[in-house]
């Protein structure tokens, strides 16, 4: 093979090369033309803040609470107040030594042995600290022995753990009336006879 006829062979292929590189095949990957959107500072090697703002809302899934006034209640503006469920009592179940303790004060009270009574109803009350009849009885147990001021301290307390407990509130309320009686505060013993009167 000559000269010429390399220089033709040679011309040939380099034809061929260039006219598969120009046309597109379904094996040629895309190129992506980032030159548009580098800046000069970028290809300068400093960097650039980015803008953050995109235009794009967010809105909360859960839509804002209206508050809307009831009817007939128009002068009074846009109610804000949020119903409360009803305060529910949950009683327990009587602790068996509480329960052994209150018959022992109550056997004592009847044979006359007030202070006896009185020191199991206060064991009583180290035991169930949230039993109102446990302050009754020891209640009921100050009155009896004279003990006027501490009686009826001790039936306020009672009073104050026997909420939503209306008729433990009742009979707590009579004892505090028969305490101010026996304690000659009869304007006091009508006040509270009121009181039980409401439960």
């Amino acid at each position: 093979m000559n000269f010429t006829t390399q220089i033709k062979w040679i011309a040939l292929s380099a034809l061929v090369t260039l006219s598969g590189c120009s046309t597109q095949g379904i094996y040629n990957t895309p190129i992506e033309d980032r030159s548009t959107t580098r800046s000069q500072q970028e290809s300068n090697g400093i960097a650039t803040p980015v803008d953050i703002t995109t235009g794009v809302t967010v809105t909360p899934v859960a839509p804002t609470p209206v508050f809307r006034t009831q009817r007939g209640d128009t002068a009074l503006g846009p109610s804000t107040s949020v119903p409360v469920a009803p305060k529910v009592v949950l009683q327990s179940q009587p602790n068996s030594a509480v329960v052994a303790l209150l018959e022992t004060a109550r056997q004592q009270t009847n044979s006359g042995e007030l202070r006896s009574a009185q020191t199991s109803l206060q064991r009583a009350q180290r035991i169930s600290p949230k039993d109102p009849e446990v302050y009754y009885s020891l209640a009921d147990t100050h009155r009896r022995l004279g003990e006027f001021l501490q009686a009826e301290q001790v039936a306020l307390k009672g009073v104050a753990i026997a909420q939503g407990q209306n008729s433990k509130l009742r009979r707590l309320w009579q004892l505090i009336a028969s305490i101010r009686t026996d304690a000659g505060d009869l304007e006091g013993a009508d006040k509270a006879s009121g009181v039980a009167r409401r439960y």
